[in-house]
C-alpha cells in the first residue's frame, strides 16, 4: 500500500508542507506516517492526526493544543513541555511516552493505553482520563501510581 492509498491523497500535501515547515495548524494528517521525526515545537494546533503514526518522534514544546490524535501511535514519543490542551487523545497508544512538564488541561484520554510512560510534572486538570489502561509508569509527582489508572 502507498503512502497516497493509506492517508488519501487529497492529504500528501499537508504532509509535505508539514514535514518541511513544522507548521500545520488544522492540517488533515490523519493516517499520516511521522514516525521517528524531530518535530520538536512543531505547531499543530487544531490538526487532525487521528489513526497517525508519530511512534519515535520527538515533539518537545511542540503546540498540539485542540489536535485530534485519536487512535495515533505515541508510542516511544517525546511530548517534553508539549502543549496538549484539550486535545483529544482518546484510544491512543502510549508505551514508553515522555510527558514530563506537558499540558495536558482539559485533554481526553478515553480507553487510552499508557504504559511505561512519564508524566513528572504534567498538568492534567480537568483531563478526562475514564477508562484509561496502564502498566507501570512514572506519575504526576514521580510516584508510580495514580486515581485515574486502573
Amino acid at each position: 500500500m502507498s503512502l497516497a492509498d493509506s492517508i488519501g491523497a487529497e492529504n500528501l500535501d499537508h504532509v509535505k508542507k508539514f514535514k518541511q515547515t513544522k507548521q500545520c495548524p488544522g492540517c488533515d494528517l490523519s493516517g499520516a506516517d511521522l514516525s521517528g521525526l524531530n518535530l520538536r515545537q512543531a505547531n499543530l494546533q487544531g490538526a487532525d492526526l487521528s489513526g497517525a503514526s508519530l511512534g519515535g518522534s520527538d515533539l518537545t514544546k511542540a503546540n498540539l493544543s485542540g489536535a485530534i490524535l485519536t487512535g495515533a501511535n505515541l508510542n516511544g514519543t517525546k511530548l517534553i513541555g508539549a502543549n496538549l490542551s484539550n486535545a483529544r487523545l482518546n484510544s491512543v497508544r502510549m508505551w514508553v511516552t515522555q510527558l514530563m512538564d506537558a499540558n495536558l488541561k482539559g485533554a481526553s484520554l478515553i480507553n487510552a493505553f499508557i504504559g511505561k510512560s512519564n508524566f513528572t510534572g504534567a498538568d492534567v486538570t480537568d483531563a478526562n482520563f475514564n477508562g484509561v489502561r496502564c502498566d507501570t509508569y512514572t506519575g504526576l509527582d514521580g510516584s508510580a501510581s495514580a486515581a485515574w489508572c486502573k
